[in-house]
């Protein structure tokens, strides 16, 4: 015969169900915002150096490769926080009415 769930197992399974789908939601969102973080400053460091390069009036405003600014020490060697790879010298960072976007190649 067949085992019959009663109140105090079906109880405790829900209990264990919620506890275990709240922390790893948690532990997911956590995990994210810390990733989406590292992003933000290592673009937030390469776009800062191609600023000051482009005030120093060492780089022309348009389209300004990592390599580039590497070359003139404006910026070092970096890391993608998610590949754990260095970015290659041909990324860039693109100078459009004064907004500075950095994109991956």
């Amino acid at each position: 015969m067949a085992k019959i769930i009663n109140n105090r197992n079906c109880i405790l399974f829900t209990i264990l169900f919620s506890l275990i789908l709240i922390i790893g939601l948690t532990i997911y969102k956590v995990y994210d915002t810390h990733l989406k973080r590292n992003f933000w400053v290592v673009e937030k460091r390469i776009i800062e150096g191609a600023k000051e390069c482009v005030w120093n009036d060492e780089c022309s405003a348009g389209k300004i490769t990592l390599g580039e600014l590497i070359s003139l020490g404006y910026a070092k060697e970096e890391v993608n926080p998610k590949t754990k790879m260095y970015y290659t010298h041909e990324s860039y960072v693109l100078v459009e009415n004064n907004q500075y976007t950095f994109y991956e190649e």
